[in-house]
């Protein structure tokens, strides 16, 4: 039996792929499935600290991320660009958006060289 949404798909010339959220799933280590309970909790507590570390990268990546924007000023189109997608989850509906985005690209001269 085919799925009816899958065949809508290749009929419908506005159909785009959603995106997917990223989603951290943390891996386990194999020496925390052996052992006596006290390896298991400093396992526990190691993997917890490792969460928290991993966590305060994650942040200091995103607080990175939008820095370089900033530094492009066109914090203000990348963010309706952004937000626009979010809502419509189709770039060809965000074009406005990305036009504008475009334009401060090139007005605030960041050109790559390729």
């Amino acid at each position: 039996m085919t799925n009816p949404s899958s065949t809508d798909q290749t009929h419908d010339p506005d159909w785009a792929p959603t995106a997917r959220p990223h989603v951290y799933v943390p891996r386990r280590s194999s020496s925390s499935s052996s052992g006596s309970s006290d390896n298991n909790n400093n396992n526990n507590n190691d993997s917890k600290e490792g969460e928290k570390a991993e966590d305060e990268e994650e942040e200091e990546e995103e607080d990175e991320y939008e820095k370089r924007i900033q530094r492009t000023g066109c914090y203000a189109e990348n963010e309706a660009l952004q937000l626009c997608y979010a809502e419509k989850h189709d770039w060809r509906a965000c074009k406005p958006e990305m036009d504008a985005f475009r334009a401060c690209w090139k007005r605030n001269g960041n050109v790559q060289v390729e």
